[in-house]
């Protein structure tokens, strides 16, 4: 993914465990441990109709929990559910993309504490990859994704990344596409960090059910 300047001294922390077939899902970056991951069944499914003008259409819905060890040894807890949705019409090769929107939405909170829970809510209309907030009371994150890709002007066709940003200053990043990576500012608000690594965590998990929708 295309970093925000602010974040290019930032160390990067390659993830671990997106790769390859695997019966256990846990994944790992700088020290973070992702495990206990209970997915529910992927609900929904695929259309195609038409024979000169084409309608298709994809909705996928998954809900998910997991836990989330720091190097510091404080433990977070996730619940997450997904709404995807995908409707064109094609004609002649050439694609109408319909309004979709999809949306994810997660609730993060420190192991028996759950009155200081955080809200990720984040949502997608047409091309635009997710954005929203990610939000404990009067204090806000702002969550962008991103489908730019470093080193060329020209755009993928799904997300590469998310980038956090506290008071308007990035302060994090998660690339999505390959192995992952993250990158967490050395200036992050320390009351800000733990609730942002559990999001990026909620957010590699949440891109495996991208692999899923139809191109």
């Amino acid at each position: 993914m295309r970093l925000p300047p602010e974040l290019a001294s930032a160390e990067r922390l390659p993830v671990r465990g997106r790769q390859g077939w695997k019966i256990v899902e846990r994944v790992q970056f700088g020290g973070y441990d992702v495990y206990e991951v209970r997915r529910s069944w992927t609900q929904g499914g695929d259309l195609r109709v038409g024979r000169v003008l084409f309608y298709e259409g994809s909705n996928r819905r998954q809900t998910f929990g997991f836990t989330l060890a720091g190097p510091d040894g404080a433990v977070w807890h996730g619940g997450a559910a997904t709404n995807l949705r995908r409707h064109a019409l094609e004609r002649d090769g050439f694609e109408i993309a319909m309004r979709d929107k999809s949306g994810f939405a997660a609730i993060l909170e420190p192991d028996g504490a759950p009155e200081e829970e955080w809200t990720l809510d984040l949502t997608e209309t047409l091309d635009r990859p997710l954005k929203g907030t990610l939000k404990r009371g009067e204090r806000t994150v702002a969550v962008t994704g991103t489908n730019k890709l470093a080193g060329t002007p020209l755009p993928l066709d799904e997300t590469t990344g998310y980038v956090f940003e506290s008071a308007g200053e990035p302060v994090a990043a998660v690339e999505v596409i390959n192995n992952g990576a993250v990158w967490i500012s050395p200036s992050i608000d320390s009351a800000d960090r733990a609730p942002i690594t559990a999001a990026i965590a909620a957010l590699l998990l949440f891109e495996e059910l991208r692999k899923t929708l139809p191109e």
